[in-house]
């Protein structure tokens, strides 16, 4: 197996983490050592789980799967050896804002955080518990890929050389892609709905303080949070960072069994308990209430942003800089509102991976038109209205220079980086102790992973 393809595929197992170890860990396997580099282990269940997350990313397995996958797993843990001879450190912040991002490009996929929990059979809690490891080894293992390849630089004429060497049949074939920008606008914020809402808050809380009602109970019966209501309020044993950072401050500053004031998120107001706290880890209970989004301060949304239109159409402010100036979405407007391809970190999309309001609102329009301001709801139920302009739509076709450099230029840095890697791996194989199980001796590996290491050096 090519080391560019393994390299490759470790980042595919990077990503799906998650879904190929649900369906892992359901597996049972007769365990045992089949290889050791350095101070790191193979064991029969790794090269056995691999597999099955490969299985799960529709990957196709060849009568050598056995033999490639162990040299992934060869490739991988003289990663992590060096990383420990090398001091590679990831922090606990590091990991849970990484957890946190894949955790959410998974709950966009399947829909839900109480579906991912179905799905796996776990809290969120157990799930970031379960694979903190699996991940900071992961991360380790990404810190000395770049490590090696952070020297590689590829020039334009270099870019050129690598598409003008590709057989013309070889050439990937590109889907069909858009790039979107949006304006948005949320309903004023309406004083009198805030005060309802914290007075409804105080209530509850004064009730549970007084032992007249129960914190769970008020939390079955009234909160909006779906997620946690149903247990209670209870959110289970969480690490700071998870939630936003005025929730994370509430929760740090209070003791057991206290209950805090009514506070203000971006997702409404809350009262909160704290149950235990463990150092920044903390297992909270909270009420959730949402102030009620009038229709006449959502049309006061809708206006503002028709009034936005108008000078844009009329040339007054171009759409990225009516954006920046008035979009109430942070994530975009620095952006001159462009929305970001969570999968790739690139503004460009294809069709399917498009969220569906989105697409139905492009599915007509022009390159450079703007729509009239349509209604939509986020995930945390937010309620809003936005403009909507097509930047860029591309049509299939095979890769070409003009349309294509930037894929292009990534594949050729990627081809440099591969052999930057494969000189790493020759180099650290002839100093690495290794031992290989004698069944996989006969597998044809790229590398000489069964060499005896070369101390003198």
């Amino acid at each position: 197996m090519s080391i560019v393809r393994s390299n490759i595929i470790l980042v595919i197992l990077a990503i799906s983490w998650l879904s190929g170890t649900a369906q892992s860990s359901k597996v049972k396997v007769i365990d045992g050592i089949i290889a050791t580099v350095g101070d790191e282990i193979v064991l029969r269940s790794d090269l056995e789980n691999q597999k099955i997350q490969m299985r799960s990313q529709g990957m196709r397995m060849s009568k050598d799967a056995d033999c490639g996958v162990m040299e992934d797993l060869l490739y991988e843990k003289l990663l992590l050896h060096q990383g420990g001879v090398d001091s590679v450190e990831v922090s606990e912040a590091q990991i849970q804002s990484e957890m946190d991002k894949r955790l959410n490009v998974f709950i966009e996929q399947i829909g839900s955080r109480e579906k991912l929990e179905e799905y796996y059979g776990k809290s969120l809690s157990e799930i970031k518990e379960e694979f903190s490891e699996v991940l900071r080894k992961q991360m380790v293992v990404q810190q000395m890929q770049q490590r090696i390849t952070q020297d590689v630089k590829v020039t334009p004429s270099q870019v050129r050389e690598f598409f003008n060497q590709l057989p013309e049949d070889s050439l990937p074939f590109i889907n069909a892609q858009v790039e979107v920008a949006h304006i948005v606008k949320y309903p004023p914020e309406n004083f009198d709905e805030n005060r309802r809402v914290r007075n409804k808050l105080r209530e509850y809380r004064e009730e549970i303080l007084s032992g007249e009602k129960d914190f769970a109970t008020i939390a079955v019966l009234y909160s909006e949070d779906p997620g946690s209501a149903v247990r209670g309020g209870e959110l289970g044993m969480q690490s700071r960072g998870t939630f936003v950072p005025e929730f994370d401050a509430v929760a740090l500053s209070l003791a057991e069994g206290e209950i805090s004031d009514v506070f203000e998120t971006q997702y409404g107001f809350h009262i909160m308990q704290v149950m235990e706290k463990l150092g920044e880890k903390y297992n909270a209970r909270h009420i959730l209430l949402k102030p009620r989004v009038s229709q006449a301060d959502l049309m006061k949304a809708k206006a503002e942003l028709e009034d936005i239109r108008k000078l844009i159409m009329s040339d007054s402010l171009t759409f990225a800089q009516a954006a920046v100036r008035y979009s109430d979405d942070e994530d975009s407007k620095n952006q001159n509102g462009n929305i970001i391809n969570p999968s790739t970190g690139s503004s460009r999309f294809e069709m399917s991976e498009l969220d569906p309001q989105i697409f139905l609102s492009i599915d007509t329009m022009k390159v450079g038109q703007v729509s009239n301001p349509a209604f939509f709801q986020r995930r945390d139920g937010r309620k809003a209205y936005r403009l909507i302009q097509l930047r860029l739509r591309t049509e299939p076709h095979r890769a070409n220079l003009r349309d294509d450099y930037q894929i292009i230029q990534e594949a050729a840095r990627g081809q440099m980086s591969g052999e930057a890697i494969s000189e790493w791996i020759h180099n650290r194989i002839r100093v690495t102790y290794i031992d290989i199980d004698e069944s996989f001796h006969t597998c044809p590996f790229e590398y000489d992973w069964a060499k005896i290491p070369d101390t003198t050096n």
